[in-house]
């Protein structure tokens, strides 16, 4: 294979987009450092001097993963915002986001929520990402919670936001459910219809 030429310094953004390519392709157990280096036209030598390890190159496209997938749910709530003349973020225009990249990026979202990274805390910039994708959706529930003058527990309101959409998403993936087991005629009206289940109510007394 021909060696490809790069200015200074985009080598290992041109690695993190073969990395991309053969993730999506073939999955986790597809990806390789040779691979990766092979697809880019470069030496393995060179990759490692970008990398340390494979675990290092998968937790950049698991923080990276959760960047887009961010910027999909805030724009996705933003829109649904704006028709809607709503001042909070949409709650329901998150889940859509998070549906939608899931099913758009199965091998990476995966990726994302597995183990194949090791321990996400030798991965500063990795926790972060994963939290900043987080805090969107528990802002928008605690922001819902103080609207609706809820007593729900804010931390454990946006553990079942997000064990919804999650669940939706992996479901979907899996082939378990699709919006027409539901007899739905999409996966759109499938999240909007599951989110109008999270009426975050008044806790109910727990008995004593």
């Amino acid at each position: 294979m021909a060696k490809k030429q790069y200015h200074h310094g985009n080598l290992r953004d041109s690695l993190v987009a073969s990395a991309h390519g053969i993730l999506a392709a073939e999955g986790v157990p597809g990806l390789s450092l040779r691979k990766v280096a092979a697809h880019a036209g470069v030496s393995a030598t060179a990759l490692y001097s970008h990398f340390k390890d494979k675990r290092e190159l998968l937790a950049v496209l698991a923080a990276q993963g959760f960047e887009q997938l961010t910027g999909l749910m805030a724009s996705e709530a933003g829109k649904r915002a704006i028709r809607d003349g709503a001042a909070a973020p949409d709650l329901a225009g998150l889940a859509l986001g998070y549906v939608r990249f899931a099913t758009g990026n199965k091998a990476l979202f995966q990726l994302m929520f597995g183990r194949e990274t090791g321990n996400p805390k030798d991965y500063p910039y990795l926790q972060e990402a994963s939290a900043r994708c987080y805090g969107l959706m528990a802002d928008a529930v605690a922001a819902r919670l103080e609207q609706s003058g809820s007593a729900d527990s804010p931390a454990v309101a946006a553990t079942a936001a997000w064990s919804l959409v999650h669940g939706l998403s992996t479901l979907i993936n899996d082939g378990r459910i699709s919006a027409g087991t539901c007899e739905l005629a999409s996966n759109e009206a499938l999240v909007l219809q599951a989110c109008r289940m999270l009426t975050f109510a008044e806790a109910a007394q727990e008995p004593g």
